[in-house]
């Protein structure tokens, strides 16, 4: 910094409160110094260190991103890649850097928290489990952080979805097609997603004057391999008992069941209609193409990262807790198609 000082005829103490963003209480840089300043500095090629920032400060640039599960890293995984995509895009808009936690919330959280760094900006968490202590950590150092589908009393800056709504929406569009026994593969019970996908569906039968049955609702837990088993669980049903359509809540469980009734010999739609929820790229690629709840994965990650930049900024006019919209995307799967 000694050189831009030089260059600009002005003290190092000036050019630190310029370029790092430093406060100080006794010296005020008048704005031509300031632009005598930084042309000095793009004349020597300099760049800023946001280390060096983050220490003048006490913030960073900086987000930290943290995921619920350890196999929600994995690349097959397209709920979190798309949110993961729509995070690192909004930094990148605003200028920021985003660190990927290695830990996860998910029964980690001590260790986790143990992990968090202070001279991180703010913190990024994707369904966090209830009660976390990763909240605490944060507010211990003084961190601000936004959650993801985790529900509006999580944190002071939230982003989630109508979930109700979402499962209304599915079960509704089954019983629309002729579906009086109709399954559900539930989320797994510690997220909060979980249960306000199962009440819609619920409320769904109820309102068509459908009694629910339990033995039509298994837990699928968000992954393939599992809705795979339940499903497989709900084939075995006397013939009477049987559902013929399936609601799952995510495109991994509506896969997983998919596999399943193709495997038994049967097809979707033909004989089990299928419905997911998320509409990722996934529900695309499956074969038949998938009918799902659509929540634009990309778009909450990208609300999340905005809102806390917001937060960050000083921003007084945020939003504190957005609640996006859901839709219904009708494709293959639920065999509309084919009674148009």
């Amino acid at each position: 910094m000694s050189d831009i000082a030089t260059k600009a005829g002005t003290s190092i103490a000036a050019v630190s409160v310029t370029l790092n963003g430093a406060k100080s209480k006794t010296l005020k840089v008048s704005p031509e110094t300031r632009q005598r300043i930084l042309n000095a500095a793009e004349e020597l090629g300099y760049r800023r260190n946001p280390l060096a920032g983050a220490l003048a400060t006490g913030r960073s640039r900086i987000l930290g991103l943290m995921l619920p599960f350890a196999w929600a890293y994995a690349d097959h995984d397209p709920f979190y890649s798309l949110v993961s995509t729509g995070v690192t895009a909004c930094a990148a808009r605003y200028g920021y850097n985003v660190m990927l936690y290695s830990a996860t919330a998910e029964d980690e959280g001590d260790r986790a928290a143990k992990m968090i760094d202070g001279l991180v900006g703010g913190l990024i968490f994707v369904s966090p489990p209830p009660e976390s202590p990763l909240y605490s950590e944060c507010r211990r150092q003084g961190i601000p952080y936004v959650t993801i589908l985790a529900g509006r009393d999580s944190a002071p800056l939230t982003v989630n979805s109508d979930d109700f709504e979402g499962g209304l929406l599915a079960t509704r569009h089954l019983v629309s097609l002729g579906h009086k026994k109709i399954a559900h593969l539930s989320g797994q019970p510690d997220v909060v997603t979980s249960k306000p996908r199962q009440q819609g569906y619920l409320a769904a039968l109820s309102e068509a004057g459908i009694a629910a049955d339990s033995k039509l609702t298994i837990a699928g837990d968000f992954n393939r391999a599992s809705s795979y088993a339940a499903t497989i669980q709900l084939l075995s049903l006397p013939a009477d008992q049987r559902p013929t359509a399936i609601f799952a809540a995510n495109d991994l469980s509506a896969h997983g069941a998919i596999e399943a009734v193709f495997d038994a010999g049967l097809n979707v739609p033909g004989d089990i209609a299928v419905v997911g929820y998320d509409d990722t790229w996934y529900a695309t690629v499956t074969r038949p193409m998938l009918t799902t709840v659509c929540m634009d994965v990309h778009t909450v990650g990208h609300r999340a990262t905005e809102l806390l930049i917001s937060f960050l900024e000083g921003d007084a006019a945020i939003q504190s807790h957005s609640v996006l919209p859901v839709s219904l995307s009708i494709r293959e799967s639920c065999g509309a198609s084919r009674r148009t």
